[in-house]
């Protein structure tokens, strides 16, 4: 869980935690690069790692599965190579070790990094279209079928649910 306004950390509670629970563990402070803009969180349980946003910070941060205090990132996507701008939400793909992510502010585009990467990187593949992505806010990937959800509301167009094959890129009509 992100607590990303008062106190920047990532709590971990127990499956059956209820109520007041108490974390069984925190990632938290200066040394784990978390700020108060941690909108997207994601477990990837093929390689026991966690994956945030960082928004103010433009960057993409991956830890242990199991950090816990004031531990580092192991890997960090990051600079002006990466065409992060105010990263939004994010996706994992643990099976082609992939992570996409939309930009809040450019919201026309899907970025796709190696799961590996790490520093000033450019994207492996960037889906976009001034029609087909504007507005998106969400991202999922389905590795089993091989596909990429992409939803959002365009201004004119309405919300909007679009999938595309997972390798897509470039200007790339949506399959459905």
């Amino acid at each position: 869980v992100p607590n990303c306004v008062g106190h920047p950390r990532i709590a971990a509670f127990p499956r059956t935690a209820d109520k007041n629970a108490v974390p069984t563990r925190t990632i938290q402070g200066t040394k784990t690069m978390l700020n108060r803009t941690v909108h997207s969180i994601m477990y990837n349980e093929v390689h026991d790692e966690i994956v945030v946003n960082q928004n103010i910070g433009q960057a993409i941060l991956t830890f242990r599965g199991g950090a816990d205090g004031e531990e580092p990132p192991i890997r960090v996507i990051h600079g002006p190579k990466t065409q992060l701008r105010d990263p939004e939400k994010i996706a994992v793909d643990p099976i082609n070790n992939e992570i996409y992510v939309i930009n809040m502010t450019i919201n026309d585009r899907v970025l796709v990094f190696d799961r590996l990467a790490h520093g000033d990187v450019a994207p492996k593949r960037v889906l976009m279209g001034p029609d087909t992505m504007l507005g998106a806010s969400q991202v999922a990937v389905d590795p089993t079928r091989n596909l990429l959800i992409v939803a959002g509301n365009a201004r004119g167009l309405g919300t909007r649910i679009l999938i595309f094959n997972r390798t897509a890129e470039g200007n790339t009509k949506p399959i459905r």
